[in-house]
């Protein structure tokens, strides 16, 4: 399974709180257009089979297991995607050798990787490095930098330039009006957390966001 007509809303899934998470994947819509992230607090509490889990609620859609691989890239990827999962995130920070390994295995296993660039200023020069690209270069401006810095929105093109088979995805703390921002940039992927898990109407949100799209 393959994502090549973007752009994409991705609802990010971080949360610890099975019963809500349960009620949360009944109130999203099934879409082409929604990507699923089982993410990395959610794996961390329930394991890897927690995006079986998602998948019972929306069997078709494409799901994603944030694991934020540094390092056993190859063997990650392979217990992800043997749970199902679409793509895995292996973060840029990790060495060269486990973003190859990463990538060898999820064409092995048939699923995809999203690279996380969270606080890599070039993701350019991690690019130039590897054999084959990833899927997905994600800009990801972490939770704890709220405040403190700004999307990378200006980098957005300059990967588009270097890779254009890369799609390219923005995470951090989005609502409405950033989306817009990182679409009007030439973000495929809008990446949202809170502003839809924690919406007093999440059908309402969701169809919010996919608008943008």
């Amino acid at each position: 399974m393959s994502i090549n007509n973007p752009p994409y809303l991705q609802i990010a899934l971080d949360l610890v709180d099975k019963t809500e998470l349960e009620k949360i994947l009944i109130e999203i819509p099934d879409s082409e257009k929604i990507l699923l992230e089982a993410g990395t607090p959610l794996i961390k509490k329930f394991g890897i089979d927690i995006v079986n889990f998602i998948r019972k609620y929306h069997s078709k859609s494409y799901i994603i297991a944030d694991m934020k691989t540094l390092d056993v890239g190859w063997l990650e990827v392979q217990i992800a995607a043997r749970a199902s999962a679409n793509a895995v995130v292996i973060s840029a920070l990790a060495p060269i050798e486990t973003i190859v390994s990463s990538i060898a295995e999820a064409e092995k296993e048939n699923v995809e990787i999203i690279l996380d660039c969270m606080n890599i200023r070039n993701p350019s020069s991690v690019l130039k490095r590897l054999k084959k690209n990833p899927a997905i270069v994600l800009f990801h401006r972490g939770i704890d930098q709220e405040g403190e810095a700004d999307h990378p929105w200006n980098q957005i093109h300059s990967i588009k330039e270097y890779c254009q088979s890369c799609l390219t995805a923005v995470a951090g703390g989005l609502n409405l009006k950033t989306s817009t921002r990182a679409i009007n940039n030439g973000a495929d992927v809008i990446v949202i957390g809170r502003a839809i898990t924690q919406a007093e109407n999440i059908k309402v949100a969701v169809d919010e966001f996919l608008q943008l799209l």
